[in-house]
């Protein structure tokens, strides 16, 4: 029974201890312009501004390391003015109770304290109050941490908004439990329930169904709690940006304990312990080790139990908890009693003793038990009933009132309690789905018309893609054609000629190649002029094109001479064609341009050999043979012949 009542109120703790900051306003009455150097009052006013700020942050993102990085930044900032630096230390305590480490929070609230005596302004002593509350109650002080939560709801109740009102009722009605005045934790519950609904805060709605499933752990209803577990591990599965708290998973690993459902305590217990590691959160380390090591004394397994233990009192001192290390203490010496280690037994009872400033009274009904069970082990009877006896008195008279009350809770109440609890909640989330019903209806337009500019978006973009490409092609097409006639220019045809060239050598083939250029071109343009002379080229490079296959290329590459390429063409063909050409320039009408134009040309034509080991050697070839036909008086043809030598 102890394990189990214990197991839950530290449960308890821990949870609080992850929500035990709300959003801290200034009150109305706050001055926050004070400063200790008044010619910095503008710049001291803005930073008190944004520190009050970062206070109204929610309780998850107070915990990230991102509000760590700034408050430090900000305290290492040259002359701060007091009231600023006492806020800043105040908030970097904040930050490391809701991480656990009651250690460092009271070494910065130390810090705060002379600054926040000095400064004197109502709204940062509610600010070091507020904090302070926490701390006090991970220190053990529970009864003067109860006290000074009392007297600030007193005195922020009317001017704090209702989610931090919501976190300080519950962390009451937490101490309350602790001093296990249950009717009083009770009514503190409900109240905090009313904040959590009409907040519409859904880490506040969470730790509320937490909070609720370990009231019916207290309650002895272990079904229901699990439920109400399993609803608030729910709840931050839904929301992971608003509620982070990974004890929920903790809380209902040792649940499933108490019912007996050890694999699955054991599974949450583990999957608690993971998420603790991955963010560092030692004082939830050392719950679940506890749970772990609940789990194993539960199942006989005392040893393990015992270095679960271990494990979590040293944890436990790293960060200066110092509440629940009477509890370790108790856990040892039952799990020591059941091993039959008597001696180990009574030493850890004294320990849990001395841990502990003031033991609860339910507590020293249990340190009672303990004795009484040890004494019994060792034959010691007539001890073990007087203690017996003692324990018995203990409880009755520390808990009558309580249970009492608890008791008149009949079965029906309680389901009646539930019932309406469900009622408001489904209440509220059918309110929250509507309003998001709303607000998607209003993204979905967004959304829509965000869609459709995309699509308009999307389509210009091709469009101009589309552009672009037919621009480049026709840049690349006028980078590689002559602009009078049309036809490839000299870089063109020359790759094109490369290209055949390779073509042939691979495949063993042949080619032929023309050069040609149009004789006494230069008189044709001093005499009729440029106009003509171009007229006259254009008609000359009609004739060529329809006179050539569909295969072959011609190519303009100076301003009166061509190229043209055979493919799959012997020598013999080629003079053909050649001669067939200047046949037809020597009859073509040229009249129509200019009376009294003639033309004839001149043709070097060769082709291809296994001998010629580069392109240029062909081209040279051509280019002396044309050489040799205007040498030689001029329209005509001038070709290799097939044993190599020159031929008209």
């Amino acid at each position: 029974m102890y394990i189990y009542r214990k197991c839950i109120q530290f449960v308890f703790l821990c949870l609080l201890s992850c929500n035990a900051f709300a959003f801290i306003i200034p009150d109305k009455a706050a001055s926050p312009s004070f400063s200790a150097h008044p010619s910095s009052n503008i710049n001291s006013s803005a930073l008190q501004k944004q520190l009050y700020g970062m206070a109204n942050l929610s309780v998850p993102e107070r915990q990230q390391e991102a509000f760590y990085l700034k408050i430090t930044n900000l305290l290492n900032k040259p002359d701060l003015d007091n009231h600023s630096e006492a806020l800043a230390n105040i908030l970097m305590a904040n930050y490391h109770i809701l991480n656990g480490d009651a250690l460092r929070a009271r070494e910065f609230l130390s810090i705060a304290q002379p600054l926040v005596q000095d400064v004197d302004e109502l709204s940062l002593n509610r600010q070091y109050q507020y904090v302070n509350i926490f701390v006090l109650r991970s220190e053990g002080d529970i009864e003067k941490a109860l006290s000074e939560s009392e007297n600030l709801y007193e005195d922020v109740k009317d001017t704090w908004g209702l989610n931090k009102l919501g976190d300080l009722i519950l962390e009451r009605a937490y101490i309350t439990s602790l001093l296990s005045r249950y009717k009083e934790a009770i009514k503190l519950l409900d109240l905090a329930l009313d904040y959590a609904l009409e907040s519409n805060d859904p880490y506040l709605i969470s730790e509320t169904y937490n909070v609720f499933g370990i009231l019916y752990n207290f309650l002895n209803d272990t079904q229901s709690a699990i439920m109400y577990f399993e609803k608030a591990v729910e709840v931050m599965e839904k929301h992971p940006a608003l509620v982070s708290n990974i004890y929920f998973y903790a809380n209902l690993g040792d649940s499933y304990r108490i019912n007996k459902q050890y694999d699955k305590a054991l599974e949450f217990a583990h999957k608690a312990r993971r998420l603790s590691i991955q963010e560092n959160d030692i004082p939830l380390q050392a719950f679940t080790h506890q749970v772990e090591a609940r789990i194993n004394t539960d199942t006989e397994n005392y040893a393990a139990a015992i270095e679960q233990l271990q494990k979590a009192k040293q944890l436990q001192e790293q960060v200066g908890e110092k509440l629940f290390g009477y509890e370790l203490q108790t856990d040892f010496a039952y799990a020591y009693l059941k091993l039959g280690e008597l001696d180990r037994a009574e030493q850890h009872i004294e320990y849990a003793i001395e841990e502990a400033e003031k033991v609860a009274a339910l507590d020293d009904f249990y340190l009672k038990k303990l004795r009484a069970d040890i004494s019994a082990q060792r034959g010691q009877y007539e001890q073990a009933f007087t203690l017996l006896d003692d324990s018995f008195k203990t409880y009755r008279d520390a808990f009558n009132d309580n249970l009492t009350y608890v008791s008149n809770l009949s079965r029906e109440q309680l389901d009646q309690e539930r019932l309406s609890f469900e009622n408001k909640l489904l209440e509220k989330e059918n309110q929250i789905s509507s309003k998001f019903v709303e607000q998607y209806k209003e993204y979905s337009v967004w959304l829509i018309t965000l869609v459709i500019l995309m699509l308009l978006l999307l389509l210009i973009c091709c469009w101009l893609i589309f552009k672009y490409r037919r621009v480049a092609r026709q840049n690349e097409e006028m980078a590689l054609t002559d602009n009078l006639t049309h036809l490839p220019n000299r870089r063109q045809v020359f790759r094109k000629l490369d290209n055949e060239h390779q073509r042939t050598a691979l495949d063993k083939t042949v080619y032929s190649l023309i050069i040609f250029d149009i004789d006494h071109f230069k008189t044709i343009n001093d005499r009729f002029g440029h106009r003509i002379g171009d007229k006259v080229i254009n008609r000359l490079a009609s004739i060529t094109r329809h006179t050539l296959r569909d295969n072959d290329t011609i190519g303009r590459i100076s301003g009166e001479e061509f190229l043209i390429i055979l493919p799959d063409t012997n020598i013999s063909d080629a003079i053909q064609i050649a001669n067939r050409l200047n046949e037809q320039f020597a009859n073509a009408d040229f009249e129509s341009l200019a009376e009294g134009i003639h033309l004839t040309a001149s043709f070097g034509v060769t082709e291809y050999t296994p001998d010629d080991e580069n392109l240029d050697m062909v081209i040279n070839r051509a280019d002396r043979l044309l050489y040799k036909a205007k040498k030689e008086g001029r329209n005509r043809v001038v070709s290799t012949s097939i044993n190599g030598t020159s031929e008209d």
